[in-house]
């Protein structure tokens, strides 16, 4: 697999160089469509594509006329099924390897866009625009992302350097100023629709379960294992919010996360509602929305909740809390202040703990942590009688 990776980024590399001038010779002829096209590229996961929301929203408020476009990965792309401001989608799977990646770029060129924005460093990202015959190219760079990447970046006419410990969202953003955008919004965008709301309603009143309860929502996986804190914990989290809140718990997660939640199930001493699998990524929001708090690692759910602006427990571990994590009064983040920590930054994702594997600051956050945490959250939130713990 990564023979082949290698082979391919090289042919794309040598091919660019060499065919670029013929590429800048077409693209001088090409008009601008009266109807702008724009093309937003966003190959990162789950949450970086929610943070990538008000980019589409900020496009569609400035150009209501234009026809915008996402391209995106296939485990991402039902965040923005339900997305008025999109007008087509593009799964990028679907055009893996080098006759795949041809075959994007005839459609693409068919298509004739005028604009792309690249959000995530990619080197094939970088030679995309170029090859698509695309007049304007808008990119991401990083100093420490790679060589091949390096040597593709120069043929976008506009580039922004991501600054580590910075927000990835003021990021997307500010690569809108090369279109003229330089006032907006960095609010999320989640959009529901009504067979979603059925079918969340009648999950609930199946489980007899109603709005009044206290409805709180876990997610135990992170996609990186090293993010996620240990299932013992969040058993006896669970636990705690049963016995002291009389809370309902309900674990959130895909058909995978399954094995691990049915583990935390059979620790705890009290029921829970499992609906790992039930809900698909498009479907899930309208079940978050009757959530009265969120509590996860740093996991693409939990951008969500964020964006439907639920009440959120963070416990992001190694994660830069800076660059992406909910920062505001309506969620609390529990991390250890530790000389390593944080260690794990945007875009050169980590896959394990780089001091040996004591991954301690996440064995250093207990139940009681996080349980305090929750309860101070929703008394500061709450017009009503407050918790006591």
């Amino acid at each position: 697999m990564k023979v082949q990776a290698y082979f391919n980024s090289f042919f794309w590399l040598i091919a660019t160089y060499l065919l670029a001038p013929l590429f800048y010779f077409l693209i001088f002829f090409r008009k601008q469509n009266e109807r702008p096209k724009i093309l937003v590229i966003q190959t990162a996961k789950i949450g970086d594509l929610v943070c990538t929301t008000p980019v589409f929203r900020e496009i569609k408020k400035n150009f209501p006329n234009c026809y915008l476009t996402a391209m995106v990965l296939a485990q991402a792309k039902d965040v923005l099924k339900n997305n008025p401001r999109i007008d087509e989608i593009i799964v990028i799977n679907d055009y893996s390897g080098i006759k795949g990646g041809l075959r994007l770029i005839k459609k693409l060129r068919r298509d004739h866009y005028d604009w792309v924005f690249g959000l995530f460093p990619d080197y094939f990202i970088n030679m995309l625009g170029l090859w698509s015959l695309i007049k304007n190219r808008a990119i991401t760079t990083h100093r420490y992302f790679g060589e091949t990447i390096g040597l593709l970046s120069i043929f976008n006419n506009y580039r922004l350097e991501y600054k580590s410990h910075t927000s990835r969202i003021k990021h997307y953003l500010a690569l809108l100023k090369f279109i003229g955008i330089e006032n907006y919004s960095e609010r999320k965008e989640i959009f529901i629709q009504p067979d979603e709301r059925k079918k969340a309603f009648d999950f609930l009143k199946d489980k007899n379960l109603n709005p009044n309860d206290l409805l709180i929502g876990v997610c135990v996986a992170a996609g990186v294992k090293f993010k996620e804190w240990e299932p013992a914990k969040f058993a006896a989290l669970a636990d705690l919010l049963i016995e002291r809140l009389e809370a309902k718990i309900i674990f959130i997660g895909s058909l995978g996360d399954r094995v691990v939640i049915g583990k935390i199930q059979e620790m705890m001493q009290n029921n829970s509602i499992d609906t790992a699998g039930y809900f698909n990524l498009r479907e899930l929001p309208a079940l978050m929305e009757e959530l009265k708090l969120f509590i996860s690692g740093d996991t693409g759910p939990l951008y969500i909740a964020d964006a439907l602006n639920i009440l959120s427990v963070d416990i992001p571990g190694p994660v830069d809390i800076y660059e992406q994590s909910p920062i505001h009064e309506r969620c609390a983040i529990v991390q250890k202040k530790l000389y390593c920590c944080p260690c794990l930054f945007s875009p050169s994702f980590a896959s394990f703990c780089k001091e040996g594997g004591h991954l301690q600051c996440l064995k250093q956050i207990n139940p009681e942590d996080v349980f305090s945490a929750a309860v101070s959250l929703l008394n500061k939130n709450s017009d009503n009688q407050q918790i006591s713990p």
